[in-house]
């Protein structure tokens, strides 16, 4: 698992042929918000935008929502039970061991890797690398939350509590409905993809994603339409967040900045915390 997050940054630091494409990276001298001390105004910026973005929503757009929510619907009635009884079946160790690490490209491992991404691109000055990498975390971790949200307020139990896949408890405390491992990986590959400058880099960064959802329904964490809940949400806010950060570094809008200065007062020597808007 360590050489498929290795082979992955370096694929993403490497530069690849030109491609054409409808909203394409601006150039690294227009990149104005990948510096560290623009991130919680960044973050802050992509929040609220994510919130406000479905009152903006064309019929087109949610009609694309329905049928996402379509497919996981019927997913649900359709593959969860039976796909959850083929992995009972199949069982083995080695594959749930197998299957837990892959699974950390949703979790603790992926946040790593992006962390790793950007000290890597940011050490060789590689602005767009670096831009890459933190539109990427920022995708990971909206996404994230989104999920662990409607995870609580759906209450649906995993397949291993073996209390059926209709076994929902609104705020019971469990967290099946969506993954939120494959929210995460999904916002990183849709983030990843979009930004990369070779197609089979975000093809492997897809392949990785729907790794990680086979992961979870291995280790019975998830049935498939937790799955694809997921990969909804997921590739719907890194693509939404490259999108809108790209307008912010071609400077269509302000983004904080946050710095430390000294301050001192009769009686009183120290630093303070500056925020810029």
């Amino acid at each position: 698992m360590k050489a498929a997050f290795a082979l992955l940054l370096a694929l993403t630091i490497l530069p690849g042929p030109a491609r054409s494409q409808e909203a394409p990276a601006p150039p690294a001298s227009a990149d104005r918000v990948d510096g560290f001390k623009h991130l919680p105004g960044l973050l802050w910026d992509d929040t609220r935008a994510m919130a406000a973005a479905p009152g903006s929503w064309t019929g087109q757009d949610w009609g694309r929502l329905g049928l996402g929510a379509a497919a996981v619907l019927g997913a649900g009635l359709l593959l969860d039970h039976t796909v959850d009884e083929a992995v009972v079946r199949s069982d083995h160790r080695a594959w749930r061991n197998a299957a837990n690490n892959v699974a950390e490209l949703g979790g603790v491992g992926g946040l790593a890797l992006i962390g790793g991404g950007y000290l890597v691109t940011s050490a060789l000055g590689q602005d767009q690398g670096r831009a890459m990498w933190v539109d990427t975390g920022i995708a990971a971790v909206l996404a994230r939350v989104t999920a662990f949200t409607v995870q609580q307020a759906a209450g649906r139990a995993a397949p291993k509590d073996n209390r059926g896949s209709d076994d929902f408890r609104p705020f019971g405390g469990r967290g099946g409905f969506p993954s939120g491992h494959a929210s995460q990986a999904f916002a990183m590959a849709s983030a990843i993809s979009m930004h990369a400058d070779s197609p089979w880099v975000g093809g492997a960064a897809y392949g990785l994603a729907g790794l990680v959802g086979l992961a979870r329904l291995e280790t019975r964490d998830h049935y498939v339409s937790d799955v694809l809940a997921g990969a909804l949400v997921g590739t719907t806010f890194g693509r939404a967040v490259v999108t809108f950060n790209r307008k912010q570094r071609q400077g269509a809008s302000t983004v904080a900045e946050v710095s430390v200065v000294p301050a001192w007062s009769h009686g009183y020597r120290g630093l303070g915390l500056m925020a810029r808007f």
